[in-house]
């Protein structure tokens, strides 16, 4: 169905665009966002999708960089445009510079839409201070906790921190002293308080 082209005076049939989306994987539940736009619903008719995702949609593990290489030129080569998604870190990833390049080299559109405002739920992983044995000695270092490596929820009692920061437990969760805060009195109050603190 044609549509009305208010700048052109005259009907035109809307234009379906490939994108490729180039982004740091880091970024992916707000570039999520962006590629799934209008997948049920477009801001102006429900039967108009003016553009397709054909870029990779899931991290591949190849070997070689030239399998990297090969891999994005193939995503990028039936495109119209580069759409490059950027968070915080974007600009110093490998790949998405060899996504742009690859824009310029193959004479396609070339855009950037910052993502940094889209909420999110970003990933969250335990660590622990461990001490890393050097040639100065023992130094002590953050380190992935190993006993349970998968996501976490932040808790609510934590304020979020910045990608890459450790937010310290000790320093949000609650601490008592068993003799100076009367603990026999007292421990199942703080028990209670802990609880409601997540909403159990």
């Amino acid at each position: 169905m044609p549509y009305r082209n208010s700048l052109l005076g005259a009907f035109a049939p809307p234009v379906k665009r490939k994108a490729f989306f180039s982004f740091h994987f880091d970024d992916v539940m707000r570039v999520n966002n962006v590629r799934n736009a209008w997948k049920i619903t477009h801001p102006d008719s429900a039967s108009m999708r003016s553009f397709y995702d054909s870029s990779l949609w899931e991290s591949k593990k190849l070997q070689g960089d030239d399998a990297v290489k090969r891999l994005i030129r193939e995503g990028v080569c039936n495109t119209s445009a580069v759409c490059v998604l950027a968070g915080t870190n974007t600009w110093w990833r490998r790949w998405v510079r060899y996504e742009i390049a690859c824009a310029i080299v193959d004479k396609r559109g070339l855009l950037t839409v910052h993502i940094n405002g889209i909420k999110h739920h970003p990933k969250y992983y335990l660590f622990e201070k461990r001490a890393v044995m050097t040639l100065a000695g023992a130094q002590w270092s953050w380190e992935r906790y190993q006993d349970y490596t998968d996501p976490v929820d932040l808790p609510r009692w934590l304020h979020d921190c910045q990608p890459g920061e450790v937010s310290i437990l000790s320093g949000r969760a609650s601490e008592y002293d068993y003799v100076a805060g009367d603990g026999h009195q007292n421990i199942g109050n703080w028990i209670d308080a802990s609880a409601k603190a997540v909403g159990r």
